[in-house]
Formats: structure tokens, C-alpha cells, sequence
């Protein structure tokens, strides 16, 4: 048995006290994880929400033409990843219901199992020019979500096992900015895949758009494999001096990173609790109000502008929304507040989104300025998302297995119940005419 098993155990079992820290050996550690792990999570939420989200790129370069694909179609693609990314929260193992990503990701070795469902659902993707019908784009759709479901639970799970509370903001805004520059890099790639290469080698557009995301997705889990850490008390890359600090950190401040046998009572207990249920609700506000950034391209093509120039269009909007998702991590963790920061974004989207409603009712809405606008104004909505992890993670340090599934089931819920109503709010035959779902998501923001 690796020895350090046993070390990490007596800093559990002895009464609470403060264990010293070498500076200099702390400073080299959070530097080691920050350039390795943090990096790392950047590059795996990129590819992560660049391979889940390039169905709106592919549809304005021609994939609904090509296959003769409508709104209603369109909108169940995206459930459908939703429906599979749920499929991986509960399911019976061993008579004992399980949430499973994270569970994995607990009592094995995340820099195992990480990268390996990156390069899956990468993969997945690269398959996707294949599709001949709206049944083969369902079932690839549902595999992606099966996929991609362990991951963002799993790396603020990971997360949490390293860096202390005043630490832990910054880092996890660090990779949720990943998921604005996917938009900025989802945008480029597309705008020149659609100037330089439609009709090379027989192939359309959007079916190299699918080919080289999905090559950039299997590049990035690779990588993971010798970049990711596992826990500071198994983590081969680390000096024995490091790894004393790191495990000394964790205790001083009350994290468990130990995983125990799960059983029905931790999984009731997170359950039972307001807790989960509280920052689904805000989750689910969040993810409809993000609406109008992820459909700004089909809004821009449908208000008359070229689609290179509407798929340009994202990139500059997502690099913004990046700047803000990290200075609102940086001001989350100077100040030691989550619950301020993420009542004051929802704040200022429902602010933007009465705005909408007030100028539609002036006939003014399918201005290309004015939701450029909004859509600048709510792209920092996203950082909510990541503050809600970081809060949950901060409620469960005492207890590594209450927090995985913490994480797992409010990550899983709060994408899959909006994303499941987008179907009826946000829908693609509207475009660019939202005034009536902006009203509406005016009133979910209130609430």
C-alpha cells in the first residue's frame, strides 16, 4: 500500500489542529496546480462546451438545409444531449442507486477518467458529418450528453479537493471562462471553415466543422492524461514535500478528500436538504436567461446579416463575457461572497431583459445594435453557474462522498430542466421576433 495512505489518515484521525505550512513549498504547489490542473480545466471546458454547442454554427452553415431539418428537429437535438447527460445521474448498480460521474471520479483516479471522457464525446463529435437523418443526429446527441455528463461536476469536485475557499473562486471562473472562448473559438472556426473549405474533399461546411472541433476535443484528453493531478495524497507528480502541504492544507481547513463507502443515507440526506434544490432553481433562472447569447448567430443570419459575419460576431462577445466570468471570480474570492454576487448578475440580466421588453413594445427590437447590446450586457451571466459549485463545494467540505453527489446532481438538474424548456421557449422559427420570451424571462429573473 502507498504509504501515503496512511499519513493522510492520521491528519483525519488526530483531534483538529493546525498543521504548520512551508510557504515556499505552498506557493510551488499552487503553481505546479494552477499551470497543470487549473490550465488544464480551461482547455477541457473549451472543448467540452465548443463540442456541445456547434449544432447553432452548423445549422447557419447549411446543415439544415442539407438534411432538410427544421426548428422542432433543431430543438430536440439539443434536449436529446440533455435527455442523455440526465441518463447519467441516477441509475441502479448493485441494488443501490448511484449518481455515477462523480462517484467514478471519487473512488478511482481522475486523471484517468477525466481525460478519457473527453476523448469519448470528442470522438462522438467526429462522427457527426456521418449523420443522414434527424433519428442518427438524435441518437449521437444523446450519446454526446452520456459523455460529457462527468465532466464539469467531476473538475469542481477536483477542484475543491485542492485549493482552500479564498483559493477556490478564481480557479473554478478560470475553466468556466473556457465556456464564453468556446463561443469565441466556435465562431472563428466556423466563419473560415465556411470562407475557406466548403466543398473540400467532398464534404460540406458544417461537416468539417464537426471533424476539426471534435480533432481539437481528442488533442485536449490526451493531454489530460499526463497534465491532471488525482488527490494530494495519490498524485504521482508531486515531491513528498508537496504533498505534506497540500494534505496539511486540506486539513487546516476542515476538506475531507477522503472518499468512504457511499450508501442510501448520504445520498437522502443531500437530498432532503434545501440546499441542492435552492441552486437548481437559480441554475435553471440562469442557464433560460443565457438564451439570447447562445442563439445570437441564428438571430443576426434571420435579421439579414451574411452568416460569416454573424459567426465572426461571437467571438468578441465571448471573449468579453471570459473577462467577466474571471474578474467575477477574483472579486467573489477578495471579498468572500457567493450569495451577493450571484443575486446582483441575475439582478442586472433581469435589469436587461425588461429593457428588451420596454423597446419591443416601441417595434425597435429587430435592431442588430440593440441585441447586440443585451447579449454583451448578459454574457456574463454565466459566471452564476460556477459560483453556485463553488458555494456547494464550500457547504460540503466536511464530507468528500456529500459533495460529489451534491455537485453531480445540481450540475446534472440544473442543465437538463432549462435546457428541456428551451424546446418551448427558445424557439429557432421565432427568430429574430423574441419579444414575448423576453417578457418572459423578465418575470423568471424577478422570481
Amino acid at each position: 500500500m502507498n504509504p501515503s495512505y496512511g499519513t493522510i489518515k492520521e491528519l483525519d484521525d488526530i483531534s483538529f489542529q493546525l498543521v504548520p505550512i512551508n510557504p515556499i513549498v505552498q506557493e510551488r504547489l499552487l503553481r505546479k496546480l494552477d499551470v497543470r490542473m487549473t490550465m488544464w480545466g480551461f482547455f477541457g471546458s473549451l472543448s467540452c462546451f465548443l463540442n456541445r454547442n456547434n449544432m447553432q454554427n452548423a445549422f447557419t452553415m447549411g446543415m439544415d438545409k442539407e438534411l432538410n431539418l427544421d426548428s422542432n428537429v433543431y430543438n430536440w437535438s439539443v434536449t436529446m444531449f440533455f435527455i442523455g447527460y440526465t441518463m447519467f445521474v441516477f441509475f441502479l448498480c448493485k441494488k443501490r442507486l448511484q449518481i455515477p460521474g462523480n462517484i467514478l471520479i471519487a473512488k478511482s483516479l481522475p486523471r484517468w477518467v477525466i481525460p478519457s471522457f473527453a476523448i469519448i464525446w470528442s470522438t462522438i463529435v467526429c462522427f457527426m458529418p456521418v449523420v443522414k437523418s434527424y433519428n442518427a443526429l438524435w441518437s449521437l446527441r444523446f450519446i454526446l450528453g452520456l459523455a460529457q455528463a462527468p465532466f464539469y461536476p467531476g473538475m469542481a469536485l477536483l477542484l475543491g479537493s485542492w485549493y482552500t475557499k479564498d483559493e477556490l473562486g478564481k480557479r473554478n471562473m478560470v475553466i468556466a471562462s473556457g465556456i464564453p472562448v468556446a463561443g469565441a473559438v466556435g465562431g472563428f472556426v466556423a466563419a473560415g471553415i465556411t470562407q475557406v473549405m466548403d466543398g473540400a474533399g467532398g464534404l460540406f461546411s458544417w461537416q468539417w466543422l464537426f471533424i476539426i472541433e471534435g480533432l481539437i476535443g481528442v488533442l485536449v484528453g490526451v493531454s489530460g492524461y499526463y497534465l491532471l493531478p488525482n488527490y494530494p495524497h495519490n498524485t504521482s507528480w508531486l515531491t513528498s514535500e508537496e504533498r505534506q502541504v497540500a494534505m496539511a492544507r486540506m486539513h487546516n481547513h476542515g476538506i475531507h478528500v477522503i472518499s468512504n463507502k457511499y450508501n442510501w443515507q448520504i445520498i437522502t440526506n443531500v437530498l432532503i436538504s434545501p440546499y441542492p434544490w435552492l441552486f437548481i432553481v437559480l441554475w435553471t433562472c440562469s442557464t433560460l436567461c443565457h438564451g439570447i447569447v447562445d442563439n445570437l448567430v441564428i438571430i443576426l443570419r434571420d435579421l439579414g446579416y451574411p452568416v460569416a459575419f454573424s459567426n465572426l460576431m461571437l467571438t468578441p462577445l465571448h471573449i468579453f463575457g471570459a473577462m467577466v466570468t474571471i474578474f467575477l471570480g477574483w472579486s467573489s474570492d477578495k471579498r468572500q461572497d457567493r450569495a451577493f454576487h450571484i443575486a446582483g448578475i441575475l439582478l442586472w440580466v433581469g435589469v436587461w431583459y425588461s429593457a428588451l421588453v420596454m423597446i419591443n413594445s416601441d417595434e425597435q427590437i429587430n435592431s442588430g445594435h440593440v441585441v447586440i447590446a443585451a447579449a454583451y450586457a448578459i454574457s456574463g451571466n454565466a459566471s452564476t453557474l460556477s459560483l453556485c459549485l463553488v458555494w456547494v463545494s464550500e457547504i460540503y467540505k466536511e464530507d468528500h462522498n456529500s459533495r460529489a453527489i451534491a455537485m453531480a446532481f445540481i450540475n446534472t438538474m440544473g442543465m437538463v430542466i432549462p435546457n428541456i424548456l428551451n424546446v418551448k421557449f427558445w424557439v429557432v422559427t421565432d427568430s429574430p421576433n423574441f419579444g414575448t420570451l423576453f417578457y418572459y424571462m423578465h418575470k423568471v429573473v424577478s422570481i
